[in-house]
């Protein structure tokens, strides 16, 4: 299953670079800057953002952002546009009071922590260049990016939190006064009143506002799984109007694929999903299940869904997962049911002898054997589809 141009993620990456190149034209212009100096900032953030890409992609791949390989990065351009925000508002407040430290903080929540510091460390760059700082107020900035970046990491275990943001709090009093201090040899109690507050307001965002952030980031894959199946989503309604006979056939095999999930302990969200979509080729005709890889990643559905439809009927590959050969079962059965005609049928000892036959001969040829579904697991299922009367 290799990786597909996909619009969603292109068109989120460029949202980010329209939003550098944005926010930075109306800092320099609010700062007077000349045209050519701009130009110059344009040239250096393209750089930054070509390696800046490839560090997406990495983490990406490695399912570092979301737990998910086939994120859109639209809930880490949210973050982005954040962390600008932020940096125009800090470009107009006083030198080495700059919050920077609230950058890789929010950064984490959306992303990795080699993003959040690649992007904390960037934005304080160009900050500091379009502000006119010292090589002191930048310094401060790198290291309060690095802090703070190690502090959001940390506020994972609960009972160091509270010392992180302690430390936050210490380090944002006293370090801008002492770094000012280098800089013109002399310090004042408002440079250290101003960073207690800046230390207070990050302590607070890190105490009841990063987890809440963090929650909706991780749940990231299971909104998707929710949204793919909502009535008004643009390809289940492209489905219904394609045909009504295979919609229907979707709807009973998400529905009982999930409910088989439960049974056994498996992931019902996944199976709910891939089942709706397993023949979602059947859209663009020729191989279904390569078309339906296709469709799926362009759509960006969860990984463990693309895999599912990936190994559509085991035709290029057997089920691999409980949830694949959950849905191959369900779909092959329902598929066989609904061939049959209503007479054949009306007899409860016939569709009984139909889904056992089934089951048993997708058993015996070894369908599942590499999908970690145990006996036990096929028994409960195949009991629950002979005594399912909605599978018609």
């Amino acid at each position: 299953m290799n990786d597909r141009y996909v619009l969603k993620r292109v068109m989120n990456i460029f949202s980010m670079l329209f939003i550098t190149l944005l926010f930075t034209f109306i800092i320099s212009m609010l700062k007077g800057h000349f045209l050519d100096e701009i130009l110059v900032y344009g040239v250096v953030e393209l750089v930054f953002f070509t390696v800046f890409c490839f560090l997406l992609e990495h983490e990406r791949i490695h399912r570092r952002i979301s737990g998910n390989r086939e994120t859109t990065f639209r809930r880490l351009s949210y973050g982005y546009l954040l962390s600008w925000i932020f940096v125009l508002f800090s470009a107009f407040l006083p030198e080495f009071l700059r919050p920077v430290i609230l950058v890789p903080i929010l950064m984490l929540a959306f992303a990795t922590p080699q993003i959040a510091v690649y992007v904390g460390l960037f934005l304080s760059t160009m900050l500091c260049l379009m502000a006119g700082s010292t090589i002191q107020e930048l310094a401060l900035y790198s290291v309060l990016v690095l802090f703070g970046c190690t502090a959001a990491e940390a506020a994972d275990h609960g009972r160091l939190r509270f010392w992180y943001e302690l430390a936050i709090f210490c380090i944002l009093t006293i370090f801008p006064g002492l770094f000012y201090y280098l800089t013109y040899r002399e310090t004042s109690w408002i440079l250290f009143l101003s960073g207690a507050a800046e230390g207070l307001l990050a302590a607070l965002l890190l105490h009841f506002c990063y987890d809440r952030l963090t929650a909706a980031v991780t749940s990231e894959i299971a909104d998707t799984l929710t949204d793919i199946l909502d009535e008004d989503y643009p390809l289940l309604r492209e489905l219904s109007s394609f045909s009504k006979a295979d919609y229907q056939h979707a709807k009973r095999v998400s529905r009982a694929a999930a409910h088989c999930a439960g049974l056994v302990g498996a992931n019902e969200a996944v199976c709910a999903a891939a089942g709706f979509y397993y023949r979602i080729g059947i859209l663009e005709g020729g191989s279904i299940g390569e078309n339906g890889i296709r469709i799926a990643q362009k759509e960006c559905f969860p990984e463990d869904v693309i895999r599912i439809i990936s190994e559509y009927n085991g035709e290029n590959a057997l089920p691999s997962t409980i949830e694949s050969a959950i849905v191959h079962m369900v779909d092959a059965l329902i598929k066989k049911l609904e061939v049959f005609d209503s007479d054949t049928m009306s007899s409860e000892w016939n569709q009984d002898m139909v889904i056992y036959q089934t089951l048993n001969d997708y058993s015996a040829q070894g369908l599942y054997d590499k999908s970690g579904l145990s006996m036990n697991m096929f028994l409960k299922i195949r009991e629950y589809l002979v005594n399912e009367k909605a599978l018609m």
